[in-house]
């Protein structure tokens, strides 16, 4: 009820100031400031400090960081490298991929990306993970970010921790179901989709300097960061939708640094993610694998089809189709895909278990690293499931 008494309030306030956006910049600051102090003073969950990310004034501060296990690795330095864990310590780094890129207010914000390599790793060619938090396209939530990072890099990855640009016009009120979801999140989809092509593009410039192989970058996000990964596969130039272009810029490509090199993924890892419009996926030949994870119990993205915000009306947000029927539908065109049905699992990574979900996620970039993506479903069990219905585990 109190929370209910909120959105109410909330919602006068953004008719009192015309708009959400100011009241909503003001939730998420207080959040970030909260985050940030019990995370200095050790309140945070736990696994919040797997990662010491360097501080970086243009670093988007996370709202709120997932529970969740902290992930168990006992690096073997005889293990299988890109399988096993391999590597006790890791270096990390933070460099711009973009600078000066516009946002959907007129604002200007640069673009970081934390690479995280092995450390004291002789090898010039590896493997590279790019990763995207979640967060509705409007904020920052840290699900799996401390583990992918630490994870692929001590099995010897590089990993890309990428940024990108977040926030859209009126998402308080979209968030309540009175948004545009055509003037608001599709259009900061599309901008989350120019950012990833723009970082695959700066990684594979600098693939040498990092010690990246140029032909095995794979991408991977939650939740909003695993709408873009899979749009990095199925969206193109010819079926990206014109009018939500219009607004920004009216390319794909819009952010042109690093040109010279194309944006081609060698994989998509999407957890807990979805697509927006069937026709991008119904009939239609994909070489990319896809790996997809989604929770028979998700609480906000259905792995088959549903409002993700089960909001009444289509106009805040369409109906998306989720893992499960993004699977159904590749499988049948004959497309490289896999999906791990998390039985009883939510929307949240954690629910699964952080330390399956990398033994997982890394089963199936060592498999295109060797050449023969895995295909299939398979049923996982979550480790804290958040329903008991196992009739939808089938």
């Amino acid at each position: 009820m109190k929370k209910y008494h909120l959105i109410l309030i909330s919602f006068s306030f953004c008719l009192l100031l015309s708009s959400c956006d100011v009241l909503l910049q003001g939730i998420q600051q207080s959040n970030q400031q909260k985050v940030q102090q019990q995370k200095a003073t050790g309140q945070a969950p736990k696994r919040a400090y797997t990662l010491n990310l360097p501080a970086n004034p243009d670093r988007i501060l996370a709202d709120g960081y997932a529970s969740g296990d902290i992930l168990n690795t006992q690096p073997n330095p005889w293990g299988v490298r890109y399988k096993d864990y391999i590597f006790t310590d890791f270096d990390i780094t933070t460099e711009y991929y973009e600078k000066q890129a516009p946002m959907w207010d007129g604002s200007m914000k640069n673009l970081i990306v934390d690479i995280i390599t092995p450390q004291n790793d002789a090898e010039k060619k590896r493997p590279c993970i790019v990763y995207l938090f979640g967060g509705g396209f409007a904020s920052k939530v840290d699900d799996c970010t401390q583990e992918i990072g630490k994870g692929f890099a001590q099995k010897g990855y590089v990993v890309a921790l990428a940024d990108y640009r977040i926030g859209f016009k009126n998402a308080l009120l979209a968030m309540q179901c009175n948004g545009d979801f055509n003037t608001g999140m599709y259009p900061a989809y599309i901008r989350s989709i120019q950012d990833a092509r723009s970082v695959v593009r700066y990684l594979k410039a600098n693939a040498e300097r990092l010690g990246i192989d140029p032909n095995l970058i794979f991408i991977s996000g939650q939740s909003a960061g695993a709408l873009t990964a899979i749009g990095m596969a199925v969206m193109n130039e010819n079926n990206a939708p014109t009018e939500i272009m219009r607004q920004v810029g009216n390319d794909l490509d819009n952010l042109k640094q690093n040109m010279q090199y194309n944006a081609k993924v060698a994989g998509v890892i999407a957890l807990a993610g979805a697509v927006i419009d069937p026709k991008l996926i119904i009939g239609r030949k994909i070489d990319i694998p896809m790996d997809f994870f989604t929770g028979t119990c998700d609480e906000l993205i259905d792995m088959n089809a549903g409002n993700p915000f089960r909001c009444p009306d289509k106009k805040s947000f369409p109906t998306i189709y989720g893992g499960a029927a993004i699977y159904e539908a590749s499988r049948q065109n004959g497309n490289p895909v896999h999906l791990n049905e998390i039985c009883n699992g939510g929307h949240g990574m954690g629910t699964l278990g952080y330390s399956k979900l990398i033994d997982l996620m890394s089963e199936f970039t060592y498999s295109v690293i060797k050449g023969s993506p895995i295909t299939g479903k398979r049923i996982v069990q979550a480790d804290n499931g958040v329903c008991n219905k196992p009739e939808l585990c089938k």
